[in-house]
């Protein structure tokens, strides 16, 4: 957003970007850009997600205030933030899941409470396979198929009337947005079975204009496990840019992969593993084989293969409840770890 960066500074008006996207070649004109892509690779922030990069600011300001105790009270919604964006779960990430979770084990924010209500989860068992599956979901599911913003009002209200409305509409677009997930899914099948040929490139690339884009991801996430390789699908409005979502595989670097393209696209961004993008409907072609080709040079690089990890060889007879107390010390667990 160099455009806009640009506008504030020439109005006299400070700006302090917080992000964890991976960083473009020329940094937007800023008082700060707080990015923990910018440390080290073994700087133990370096996973840290928009959630806990904020988070990190916040702590800073506190301390400069004197007032410390402002910000542990959000360790909560750190948990929540970075388990649902699929965070890396090692170094000091880790650490601040941990204790977000304690905090989520006795939640003091009416609105989680609800929201734990409506999901059937019991506060004192919660882990992170209960956010990553019942609670992000229905925080999302606004965002996908709305207007996140209202989210913030509700994790601050309360109003225990209106945040029981809100949790029961989160309910239904979380439905609403199952629904619609079955069908971008069935209806990205259709196009492989009616052109095969599209199985061809290096990494699947699928358009339709009556795709919501806020779906975009979570199918091509799907089509990644089943297909085992990089997916991009496009919403494609009549005379507007597409715009969707892309998902990659282990050791295919696909934001890398969309950079190389990037003299046909309108904008793009994301990690290794997903990104955004936009381009216009006639450099739809030339994206393909351009995104495709640089796929096929990393794998060529990398050497790429499917690979099993295997942990550890066990024996039936070590599997007692003794080892599952043990193993259960690595939690949280997800990304990473």
């Amino acid at each position: 957003a160099h455009s806009a960066s640009e506008f504030l500074h020439q109005q006299g008006i400070g700006l302090v970007i917080t992000d964890h996207h991976t960083l473009p070649q020329v940094l937007p004109q800023a008082a700060a850009v707080i990015n923990p892509q910018r440390l080290p690779a073994s700087h133990p922030m370096h996973s840290l997600a928009g959630v806990g990069t904020a988070f990190v600011f916040a702590q800073a300001l506190g301390e400069k205030m004197g007032k410390p105790e402002l910000v542990e009270d959000h360790l909560d919604l750190v948990a929540l933030g970075c388990v649902a964006d699929v965070a890396i779960l090692r170094g000091d990430t880790r650490y601040w899941v941990q204790r977000g979770l304690e905090a989520l084990r006795n939640p003091h924010r009416p609105a989680l409470i609800q929201l734990m209500q409506n999901a059937e989860i019991t506060p004192a068992h919660l882990n992170e396979q209960h956010i990553g599956f019942s609670l992000a979901p229905r925080l999302n599911a606004l965002g996908r198929l709305g207007d996140a913003n209202p989210v913030v009002e509700f994790l601050t209200s309360s109003d225990s009337q209106a945040i029981a409305v809100f949790a029961a509409q989160l309910e239904g677009y979380n439905s609403q947005r199952r629904f619609l997930t079955d069908q971008v899914f069935l209806s990205a099948l259709q196009q492989i079975e009616q052109d095969p040929r599209v199985l061809d490139y290096a990494v699947l690339v699928l358009h339709h204009p009556e795709w919501p884009g806020g779906i975009n991801g979570i199918v091509a996430s799907r089509l990644v496990e089943i297909l085992q390789r990089p997916v991009i699908l496009l919403s494609s409005p009549p005379a507007q840019p597409m715009r969707g979502s892309a998902r990659s595989v282990e050791g295919i670097n696909i934001t890398e992969a969309i950079a190389s393209a990037q003299e046909v696209l309108i904008g793009f961004g994301g990690h290794p593993m997903a990104a955004g993008l936009a381009l216009m409907p006639d450099k739809f072609h030339e994206f393909r084989r351009l995104v495709s080709a640089h796929v096929e040079l990393q794998r060529a690089k990398n050497q790429q293969k499917p690979v099993v990890m295997v942990d550890a060889w066990l024996k039936i007879n070590d599997l007692n409840l003794n080892f599952v107390e043990e193993l259960e010390k690595l939690a949280p667990f997800g990304a990473g770890n």
